[in-house]
């Protein structure tokens, strides 16, 4: 059974390019009831999970990484129901093909419709979040499909173009990976962006690197994100990876940021032989645990002391 049901020429074009909305079919699967999202936390390693909390929508920014502390799939299910909790359960690869499977048909019948589009790196994620859960402005390293399967949720898209919201700089760190993809943010950039509100069975691909922020609307929010590269997009890795290391080993000052041309070419070899040699260290951020799940109190959550906050290992 086809897993795109509805894509408009113009997504068609789009995708992989710029914003392209489109239909999807994944519920069909049966995969995303209450008790199959049960089983499939039951079953995540704590090496392939990230759970977060957030401040509330009007609150000042915060983003908190934190535990599952051995709550069961369907205590964890309603801990994000009632709570303001964030579940990302990354690597379907290795932890989940019946999910990937999914995608990958999808992404197999988005290049069917679109000749000359090639994607690849697929790294799918199921993200499982709370009603008023959010996440804050930030940049992602290649292309995204959110495919949108339960709740509603609403997405503002930033032009990855415009300098002041996301500087050269500042995409070279998220690039290097020195930050957890969180960048500065201006209220006042709103008027600048597009809303985009996500129904259940949508489907949406944007921009390379365009920053972006999401509001959830009401009901327990479930999607999948597939990250994933073409040719240009490797191109624009490779170029801003090798400018960021000039930057910060060098002392230079980039300022090409072309993917394409000599120069281009250049830079993306560099980043290559850099990345494989291991000779340049860069300081990539740290991740810890400061909160767990609470078992006796479902939705709340229990804040770790400094002295049992661990660093958090992820494969």
């Amino acid at each position: 059974m086809s897993k795109i049901i509805d894509a408009s020429d113009q997504a068609i074009r789009d995708f992989g390019k710029s914003t392209s909305v489109f239909n999807h079919d994944f519920a069909s699967s049966g995969l995303f009831t209450d008790e199959k999202l049960a089983e499939l936390i039951e079953r995540y390693p704590r090496e392939y999970y990230m759970i977060n909390t957030m401040t509330a929508q009007g609150d000042k920014p915060e983003w908190r990484s934190g535990e599952i502390n051995n709550v069961s799939g369907d205590k964890v299910l309603q801990a994000l129901t009632e709570g303001r909790i964030w579940l990302a359960l990354r690597r379907f690869d290795v932890v989940c093909p019946e999910y990937d499977d999914l995608v990958h048909q999808a992404f197999s019948e988005m290049e069917g419709l679109q000749p000359g589009l090639k994607t690849f790196k697929h790294n799918s994620s199921m993200l499982i979040s709370s009603p008023g859960a959010r996440v804050l402005y930030h940049a992602d390293i290649p292309y995204v499909c959110l495919f949108h399967v339960r709740g509603r949720k609403k997405l503002w898209l930033y032009d990855a173009d415009n300098k002041e919201h996301l500087p050269d700089q500042t995409l070279e760190g998220v690039i290097l990976r020195e930050t957890e993809e969180e960048v500065a943010y201006k209220e006042a950039w709103d008027k600048d962006a597009s809303e985009i509100v996500l129904e259940p069975g949508t489907a949406l691909s944007w921009q390379l690197n365009a920053p972006h922020r999401v509001d959830n609307l009401d009901g327990l929010n479930v999607s999948i994100t597939t990250d994933y590269f073409t040719p240009f997009a490797q191109k624009k890795y490779g170029v801003y990876y090798t400018n960021g290391i000039m930057r910060r080993k060098l002392g230079m000052s980039p300022k090409s940021t072309d993917a394409n041309g000599l120069g281009a070419m250049a830079k993306c070899a560099a980043a290559l032989a850099i990345k494989k040699s291991k000779i340049v260290k860069v300081k990539e951020r740290t991740m810890v645990s400061t909160f767990t799940l609470d078992p006796e109190n479902i939705g709340q959550i229990i804040d770790l002391p400094e002295s049992q906050r661990t660093e958090i290992v992820q494969m």
